[in-house]
């Protein structure tokens, strides 16, 4: 399986943190190389590239500039994803692969990434599930999940619709229905 970590390539920290990412990949099959993450600078002039509007959004929670980049980097590996035909796995420079990753069946957009944050459910079996962790739908931190080229244009078409935002908050059951999620999670931060 492949994999694209999103990296701040001028950021030692972040390119250190990638490395793990990559390391944990390879014990697991999984072949994950660095992408070059929009730095927050230029993350407006980026979206604005990419023919993006702003979704509206709590802009108390975030750095506005950075969520942007963020979200224009892993906009940037879905559009990749849809050009390669072959499914793959979107990380944050923090995550590591914990486990191998199960046979994903026709699922489209699968969350592998445990919860980084707050409270969180589990459905008690092993599968693959409905998103189940955050009673809000939405993935619970954008570090660890799965998109065939069939998903990538999904979230491609549904970003010019609605615009950039936190990437969590975007991969949500209300904007995608059919996101799943597994358990137990096989990416952590």
């Amino acid at each position: 399986m492949k994999g694209y970590v999103v990296t701040l390539m001028n950021l030692p920290e972040s390119v250190k943190m990638a490395e793990r990412c990559i390391s944990s990949g390879k014990k697991f099959g999984v072949e994950i190389e660095m992408f070059p993450a929009v730095w927050k600078t230029e993350s407006m002039k980026e979206r604005v590239k990419e023919g993006l509007e702003m979704s509206a959004f709590d802009q108390s929670w975030s750095r506005v500039d950075a969520v942007i980049g963020n979200f224009v980097s892993q906009y940037r590996i879905w559009k990749k994803i849809k050009e390669s035909k072959e499914p793959g796995i979107v990380f944050e420079h923090d995550a590591i692969v914990v486990d191998s990753v199960p046979d994903l069946g026709k699922h489209d957009l699968v969350n592998l990434g445990k919860p980084s944050y707050g409270s969180y459910g589990t459905p008690g079996t092993r599968g693959i599930f409905p998103m189940f962790s955050k009673p809000g739908g939405y993935i619970p931190g954008a570090h660890g999940y799965y998109v065939t080229p069939v998903g990538a244009e999904q979230l491609i078409n549904k970003a010019k619709e609605s615009g950039a935002a936190p990437c969590d908050l975007y991969l949500c059951k209300k904007l995608f229905p059919n996101i799943m999620e597994i358990y137990p999670w096989v990416i952590e931060v």
